[in-house]
């Protein structure tokens, strides 16, 4: 069976499920009924297909959410011993590291920074930005 290359919104669907569930696109696109890797991102960022280019940053998203929740399953796996701790840390780490990459808001550590100028003069404060 060839692998299709034409985009259909139905193919798009799969795709974006796929990811969403937190599958990789690398992983999707090994399937002989998928398109290769690089005909999807083109499809991402060709300009022709922008209802899947929108649908793909959105299961980029939710992906980010699907692994924050494979750490719960990982903690349990801890637990019950199906899983030492060294192994768990590899995991926890990279799977930590792609949710706070396609979630961002959601999953990365907020800073609130904050500037005080209250110790120096109006003068000095717009000198700073000069």
């Amino acid at each position: 069976m060839a692998r299709p290359s034409s985009y259909t919104p139905d193919l798009g669907n799969i795709i974006c499920g796929r990811l969403a569930g937190g599958e990789s696109l690398r992983s999707i696109c090994r399937d002989p009924a998928m398109p290769v890797t690089s005909t999807v991102l083109l499809w991402v960022v060709d300009g022709k297909h922008e209802e899947f280019s929108e649908q793909y940053r959105l299961a980029r998203e939710a992906a980010g959410y699907a692994h924050a929740d494979r750490l719960i399953d990982i903690v349990e796996q801890i637990e019950s011993g199906e899983l030492s701790p060294a192994t768990a840390r590899v995991m926890a780490d990279q799977l930590k590291w792609s949710a706070e990459r396609m979630a961002p808001k959601a999953h990365t550590l907020k800073q609130d920074v904050r500037v005080s100028t209250a110790s120096m003069s109006h003068e000095e404060a717009l000198a700073l930005l000069e």
